[in-house]
């Protein structure tokens, strides 16, 4: 049995279980928010043995027989259906996360893409540089801090504009007109006047600086197992596509590329966190070269396919079969 940890807003499962169909294997999807309304739970810790029953699609995971999990956007268990005081479905969610990450726990015999717990470490960004660093990527000179004078210090160190980054949060959501919106955190550069405007605010958000880099593009790197899909982002020239694809990624001309001169460096990396998958943000400066900004262990991928046609759902598929 293979199990999907997924929630019902991803989109990614439906271009990976049509090969898990064609393949004849029996796959199951968990999406996590429904945990408290949708599935009846039977653990018995002692032997190892438990079972959910999804009451949606009917299947049920049986934890010994899982072989492989595919740990995909998992949300947070909902639990607007109980009529409870505030303590109480306080109380109520600590046990159904307790239950999710025990159950992750015990399927440690199965092959994962990627361990959660892994996933965890992997996703920290200061301890990525400093990997990526000692691999032999090229990096960033990089600086978090929250004292303003020592931000200065760095700005002048590089003698050019900063890019301003954040370092956990991807978005904010934020009450608009009445309507609640959400706003992506993007990349952005800064000068260093613009630093000395901002200098009061340093001092209550640690902040990440970085140098900018000057990209003549952006590769985006999937890597599943030992295979590599690498895809050429050209962002358009003096637009705020420069500073972070990611402001108008899908008008953005895609192209399916090779990158074999860093395939040694994205295994060892693959490795030094205990991933089977990881995708990576790559800039390529004006002068050819490569600059590692990031990898995330559990990112997005589907539009780079819809794009290009690169078979990355099948090759999840074929490492999820293996």
């Amino acid at each position: 049995m293979i199990l999907i940890i997924t929630s019902k807003k991803d989109s990614h499962v439906a271009t990976v279980s049509q090969h898990l169909d064609a393949a004849g294997i029996q796959w199951v999807r968990l999406n996590t928010e429904d945990l408290a309304s949708n599935a009846g739970i039977t653990i018995t810790p002692t032997t190892g043995a438990g079972l959910i029953h999804l009451r949606d699609s009917g299947r049920t995971v049986d934890l010994q027989k899982v072989r492989c999990v595919w740990f995909r956007k998992p949300d947070p268990v909902n639990l607007s259906h109980l009529t409870l005081d505030e303590g109480s479905l306080d109380y109520v969610e600590a046990e159904f996360n307790e239950i999710l990450h025990g159950a992750y726990a015990m399927l440690r015999h199965a092959r994962w893409i990627n361990d959660p717990f892994q996933t965890r470490i992997a996703h920290r960004k200061l301890l990525q540089l400093q990997v990526a660093k000692r691999l032999g990527f090229k990096t960033p000179r990089t600086l978090v801090t929250n004292d303003a004078e020592t931000a200065l210090r760095f700005a002048d160190e590089i003698g050019d504009d900063l890019a301003i980054k954040s370092l956990g949060a991807v978005n904010v959501t934020q009450d608009v007109g009445g309507q609640t919106r959400q706003f992506g955190i993007f990349t952005r550069r800064i000068t260093r006047t613009e630093l000395e405007e901002f200098n009061d605010k340093v001092r209550h958000l640690p902040t990440q600086f970085q140098e900018f880099v000057e990209k003549r593009y952006e590769l985006r790197i999937t890597c599943v197992g030992k295979r590599v899909f690498a895809c050429r982002i050209e962002p358009r020239p003096g637009e705020i596509t420069d500073e972070d694809c990611r402001f108008d990624i899908q008008s953005l001309n895609h192209v399916a590329c090779e990158c074999p001169e860093l395939h040694e460096k994205l295994h060892s990396y693959m490795e030094a966190f205990g991933l089977n998958f990881g995708c990576f943000d790559i800039a390529i400066t004006k002068s050819g070269e490569a600059v590692f900004f990031e990898c995330n262990p559990n990112g997005q991928w589907l539009w780079v396919e819809n794009l290009t046609g690169l078979p990355i759902g099948k090759a999840i598929a074929d490492e999820l079969l293996n």
